[in-house]
């Protein structure tokens, strides 16, 4: 590696560091706050009123998905070459947004008043406007990582659930309704999102065509289509648990599962860190992309080896803090999760991986696989095993699908597939199932775990010290 390279990628990490403590400080309040939200309506409102929110919920989730269709990631590919162009892309995008919103919740309407009346339906006539905010906040967001100023949306972020926390509290007060639930995301996520928006504005003045919205469209819905298909894949075990096995079945899933989605969401705001990085050295000359592509995929796969074992070991003692011994059920669904939330981390880094080689369509096809294989085997195993069925089937697929995307990684970049993913899943595994045998107190074995495995990933080269040294001096130090 030259100098020149070695100063350009020295400055590169440096901003990459300084908006990961950022997003990280975002985004560790915010998922505090909605963990803390989701134990609270967990324990207040039962095991069956906490199925039909998690299942409304990966309703509205979906519902965000299709309002933004993929707007937000190609703002981030086009605006962090093209600063410029950001004003067209950010109103193509809220057009989108709000034409999208106003089609699903006049259809929801007119299902839920004409055509099927539930539980799930009818409280997300409250909900679903939740997940315009979700998509106003992804939309605004995109902004700041074309930037790279991530700061800001890390300040928003982090402000929107603790919002909704204070909302919440306020109409708990004199106890506490499932429509109040969804009052208190949108009234909550809508103050922190408007707020964004006029912040926003004064930087980018949005503007827009008939023109300009139909080549965002057309440019951007192999996102969108990745987007709605992971999001069937995220929650359909979820959905699918409520209408097979009942909504107390689903709560008692979805508290070990809210876990797993807690450590999801660290290696997403871990890729959004790298996307600026790696969609920019995507089309330059050097070794910049090698260097963050592989740095991206080891960072991410270590998040979720490291939170897998964790995971594993301390099932019981997470779920008795967090949700109480109403959820005792949830502790072996929990101790599955611990694979999913590495495989996960790992499909996470290869879905922007594919997504910076401008592999679009490859991972959109892997993905459509992946849902059926996701779907059949839910739809087998939940009736012979209920909960922990959808667990294993979330695994499996998770597996599967991580293979098929290292598969197409490998014939389009040199992608060391044994060495960054398969070799330190097996050290993991290992790792976890011999400090569960020898059965010692779990806080300690999960200590002794990690540090066991951490140490055995710099054995093997996964970590390596002159990368680590690299990354230090260039973060801390300045020197190359």
């Amino acid at each position: 590696m030259t100098s020149s390279n070695r100063d350009n990628i020295g400055s590169q990490v440096r901003r990459l560091a300084h908006n990961a403590v950022a997003l990280a400080f975002g985004g560790i309040t915010a998922q505090f706050a909605f963990t803390l939200l989701e134990i609270l309506i967990a324990r207040q409102l039962g095991a069956e009123a906490y199925g039909t929110f998690v299942t409304a919920y990966a309703w509205t989730v979906l519902g965000a998905f299709l309002m933004e269709f993929g707007t937000p990631l190609y703002t981030i590919q086009q605006g962090s070459r093209d600063h410029s162009s950001l004003p067209q892309l950010l109103g193509s995008g809220l057009t989108v947004n709000l034409v999208m919103f106003s089609a699903l919740y006049l259809l929801l309407i007119f299902v839920a008043v004409f055509l099927l009346q539930n539980p799930v339906l009818s409280f997300m006539l409250f909900l679903l406007p939740y997940g315009l905010v979700l998509t106003l906040q992804n939309e605004l967001a995109s902004v700041y990582s074309s930037y790279q100023t991530m700061h800001i949306s890390a300040l928003f972020q982090g402000l929107a659930p603790v919002a909704i926390l204070v909302v919440y509290f306020v109409l708990s007060r004199d106890g506490l309704a499932l429509s109040d639930v969804g009052i208190a995301y949108v009234t909550g996520g809508g103050i922190v999102a408007a707020a964004w928006f006029l912040v926003t504005v004064r930087k980018v003045r949005p503007t827009t065509s008939l023109g300009h919205i139909a080549t965002t469209l057309r440019s951007s819905y192999q996102y969108g289509l990745t987007g709605i298909l992971g999001q069937i894949y995220f929650k359909a075990d979820i959905v699918m648990l409520s209408a097979m096995a009942g909504l107390r079945e689903a709560g008692i899933y979805a508290a070990a599962y809210k876990l797993a989605d807690l450590v999801t969401k660290v290696a997403v705001l871990c890729s959004r860190v790298f996307a600026p990085a790696l969609f920019k050295a995507s089309h330059e000359t050097g070794k910049s992309f090698d260097v963050f592509s592989s740095m991206m995929v080891r960072c991410l796969a270590l998040v979720g080896l490291l939170a897998g074992v964790s995971s594993f070991l301390l099932a019981e003692d997470l779920i008795l803090l967090l949700f109480g011994e109403n959820y005792l059920s949830s502790v072996p669904i929990l101790q599955i999760m611990g694979g999913v939330m590495a495989a996960r981390c790992m499909m996470v880094a290869l879905q922007l991986l594919l997504s910076s080689m401008e592999l679009h369509f490859q991972r959109v096809s892997r993905l459509s696989v992946a849902v059926a294989v996701h779907i059949a085997a839910n739809a087998v195993l939940i009736p012979l095993y209920g909960a922990p069925g959808a667990a294993i089937a979330t695994l499996l697929s998770g597996a599967f699908l991580v293979l098929l995307y290292t598969v197409v990684a490998s014939r389009k970049r040199s992608f060391l597939f044994a060495r960054w993913l398969l070799v330190p899943s097996g050290m993991a595994a290992l790792v976890a199932f011999g400090s569960h045998l020898l059965d010692v107190n779990a806080w300690a074995g999960a200590g002794i775990s990690a540090t066991v495995l951490l140490a055995s990933l710099f054995a093997t080269g996964f970590m390596r010290p002159d990368e680590v040294k690299f990354v230090y001096q260039s973060l801390i130090t300045g020197r190359r």
